[in-house]
């Protein structure tokens, strides 16, 4: 670097700002663009921020539910039928 290139650079950049300055101001910039572009793609995904009512119609399969509670209760009121003969039985004898 020749004498008139040290002093250009001292005559022209305000005594303010130091190389360490600028680079930590450089970096700041940096860093807060990729913040932004994470929380534009964060709100971009819409599978992150489905509705609830969305949520419920995916993952709680209702046909399913239906079917299962309709095989527990035809279950249920044969174990009663069941358990009513079993009472029978030993209050009052075989049939």
């Amino acid at each position: 670097m020749t004498v008139a290139q040290k002093s250009f650079i001292k005559n022209n950049i305000p005594s303010w700002i130091n190389v360490t300055t600028l680079m930590v101001v450089v970096s700041f910039v940096s860093y807060q663009s990729k913040w932004q572009e994470h929380v534009d793609n964060h709100i971009d995904d819409k599978s992150i921020h489905m509705q609830f009512e969305k949520k419920i119609q995916i993952f709680v399969p209702r046909i399913e539910l239906d079917s299962r509670l309709s095989n527990i209760e035809s279950s249920q009121e044969k174990l009663d039928k069941k358990q009513d003969q079993i009472l029978e039985i030993l209050m009052f004898g075989t049939k």
